[in-house]
């Protein structure tokens, strides 16, 4: 009888470690939160002092190009500081506003509280020269000099090297977009051509560009590919994988230092076309010029064989061009492998890589670079592609190029080298969680009860 009771206890007392190691994985299950990738603020206006706002300086008058240039000293009550790159870019013909923008700090984003505006020697640089190239300066100014609905400072004058500060107010006309490539963080947009609804522009394998130029010029036989000329072509446009719109296509907008185009047009060429050019034209839309109504717009929609509109009802943020990487990858790339077995080709890999290198502008490439993986189905997709990413770079070490680097990543997965690897992320995932402790679990029920019987046993 007694030892009836003491296999009981025993079976009972097994039971219910099991049931504590269940319990503690769906505890921890309820705990988990999927990790995602989140947008950086965005900052419209000068007031906040964000690295990377654009703020105009009117007053070219003071900054004549042939000998000077405009430069901002950024700083704030904690000794630290930093040089703009040299600004010369009026942002509208017949205007002396100069477009610059609120440098970064050593490439890493900050929040300055006050500036000085400089009239710079073009022949130096401030970003190794200093202040050594200064030859006249405001005095210190606040941020807060800004309401939040105003963009633009006036410089009066110059006296004795001290440059002296009107009002500030708001540009209306400062409309526009741009890359920025030579910058502390150089930064490239992209634009989309989204020709659903009218495909014939596709017909006989025709090529297609974007053309950028200053709102101000009307003259076609004045443009050409050089800035010299007013405006600049793209290339060629390619399509946009990863989505659900076979007619979707983008491009990079073309840089001519801190250049803001006002206007774009649409461009169809001779599918023998080597290069965007006016000779091998089939079709081009209207002059599509920004202005209050679709300043944020990033689309042109094309409605016909000459026309088209710059569409606000479409805008592709950032993080939606990112996705449709992440979408595509996980397509191509469709299988981790398991155990030894790599099932991922080397056409899968320099497929995803193509799109990452030739197609992903470096703005996206960075966000993707520094993507947290996650591979909870809840998570973004690019979280979710950066996932298999790692474990068949990282955690499997597969033949395949690391070409996005992510050896080198902030965010990169972390795998263990102790005999049970498990990696961060598999970590947080609620089906291992619960099968780890359910095998550690079962693991302590079967030591103790081979201890406990083989004691019966003996007695």
């Amino acid at each position: 009888m007694m030892k009836h009771f003491r296999k009981k206890t025993i079976l009972f007392s097994l039971t219910s470690l099991l049931a504590c190691g269940l319990f503690a994985a769906f505890g921890m299950k309820s705990a988990n939160k999927v990790r995602t990738v989140e947008a950086a603020q965005e900052y419209t206006y000068p007031r906040n002092g964000e690295s990377g706002t654009i703020m105009l300086v009117s007053g070219g008058g003071c900054f004549n190009p042939e000998y000077y240039s405009l430069v901002l000293y950024c700083f704030d009550n904690n000794s630290n500081n930093a040089f703009s790159e040299k600004y010369n870019y009026r942002v509208k013909d017949g205007t002396d506003y100069i477009r610059a923008m609120i440098p970064y700090q050593n490439g890493a984003s900050k929040t300055w509280s006050k500036f000085i505006i400089c009239r710079y020697d073009k022949n130096m640089n401030p970003f190794t020269d200093g202040w050594a190239g200064v030859r006249a300066q405001s005095a210190d100014l606040s941020f807060s000099l800004f309401t939040y609905s105003q963009n633009t400072i006036f410089v009066t004058g110059e006296s004795e090297g001290t440059l002296s500060i009107g009002d500030t107010r708001n540009a209306t006309y400062y409309y526009g977009i741009s890359s920025n490539f030579n910058g502390e963080k150089p930064t490239e947009k992209n634009m989309y051509l989204d020709l659903s609804g009218f495909t014939d522009w596709e017909n006989q394998n025709a090529k297609f560009a974007l053309y950028f130029a200053n709102a101000s010029y009307n003259n076609e036989s004045s443009w050409g590919q050089s800035n010299s000329s007013g405006g600049y072509y793209s290339s060629f446009c390619w399509k946009v994988e990863g989505q659900n719109n076979p007619h979707l296509y983008e491009c990079i907008v073309p840089s001519c230092g801190a250049h803001v185009w006002g206007m774009v047009i649409a461009v169809r060429f001779d599918s023998a076309a080597q290069s965007p050019n006016w000779d091998q034209k089939w079709n081009q839309t209207q002059d599509l010029k920004y202005d209050a109504e679709n300043q944020n717009a990033n689309m042109v929609h094309i409605s016909g064989w000459d026309n088209g509109y710059l569409d606000t009802d479409n805008i592709i943020s950032d993080e939606s061009r990112v996705d449709f990487y992440g979408d595509y990858f996980l397509d191509t790339v469709s299988c981790s492998g398991s155990g030894n077995s790599d099932v991922t080709t080397s056409e899968q890999w320099n497929a995803v890589k193509n799109e990452y290198v030739n197609h992903l502008s470096k703005t996206f490439q960075g966000k993707v670079w520094t993507t947290i993986a996650n591979k909870d189905t809840e998570a973004s997709k690019i979280a979710q592609a950066m996932a298999r990413y790692d474990y068949i770079v990282l955690y499997k070490q597969y033949d395949h190029e690391d070409f996005i680097n992510r050896q080198d990543s902030p965010n990169k997965t972390e795998y263990s080298n102790s005999a049970l690897i498990i990696d961060k992320n598999i970590m947080e995932s609620n089906e291992y969680m619960i099968l780890i402790i359910s095998l550690l679990a079962l693991s302590v029920l079967s030591i103790t009860a081979l201890v406990i019987l083989k004691k019966v046993k003996h007695k």
